[in-house]
């Protein structure tokens, strides 16, 4: 087992050696132009399959909302059951008019214009 007497300076050490490390490694890689290029197409890539995802998922967004007018509301009527009540109120006007006509009668009869 470790003891517990470690001094700071190994530790600081170690970090900055560990960090001299991968400051030379990531300065290889950089300058390798062939890694670069394939990183660059990797990255193209990578961006294009979110862009793509993005557009699907703003489709679907605009897709499951409403542009247009909202629909029109149910007829307060009661469907089949409005032609009856239809039905009846043409028939009252009907009996309506006939009385109104028999009351006008004998008048048109009167000044000769009678059918």
């Amino acid at each position: 087992m470790a003891s517990d007497d470690h001094d700071p300076a190994d530790a600081d050490r170690l970090a900055r050696r560990y960090l001299d490390l991968w400051q030379n490694q990531l300065a290889s890689l950089a300058s390798d132009q062939a890694l670069t290029d394939q990183i660059a197409r990797l990255f193209a890539a990578a961006n294009a399959q979110v862009a793509s995802v993005l557009q699907m998922a703003q489709g679907a967004q605009h897709a499951a909302s409403s542009t247009g007018s909202p629909a029109a509301a149910a007829s307060p009527g009661h469907g089949v059951d409005d032609v009856g009540e239809l039905r009846k109120r043409v028939e009252a006007l009907e009996a309506r008019l006939a009385q109104l006509e028999s009351h006008l009668k004998p008048q048109l009869e009167s000044k000769g214009g009678g059918t």
